[in-house]
């Protein structure tokens, strides 16, 4: 399943050290090594899918790949989500 990005992705430019912006233009959840949300435990702070931070809570995660450029680099990426996020946004567990 390929669904339109919610947020922006920075990256570290190799060799200057400076980050820039990815411009995502697919976030793929069916592919190889991808896997569903699942629920989570938050130990350590992680940023949600809708940009706030949950911090030892309950909360969702998921893997998927980042489509960036002309549709052949991927990179993949780690998603975190509380229950109240899959609400606003639509998705399903």
């Amino acid at each position: 399943m390929r669904t339109k990005p919610r947020v922006k992705y920075f990256t570290k430019t190799p060799g200057t050290g400076e980050y820039r912006v990815l411009n995502i233009t697919e976030i793929i959840t069916d592919a190889v090594d991808c896997y569903p949300w699942h629920e989570y435990f938050a130990i350590w702070p992680r940023k949600t899918i809708t940009g706030n931070w949950v911090f030892w809570e309950r909360a969702f995660k998921r893997r998927v790949w980042l489509v960036w450029g002309a549709s052949f680099h991927m990179e993949p990426e780690v998603q975190y989500a509380t229950f109240f996020d899959l609400i606003e946004t639509g998705e399903s567990v």
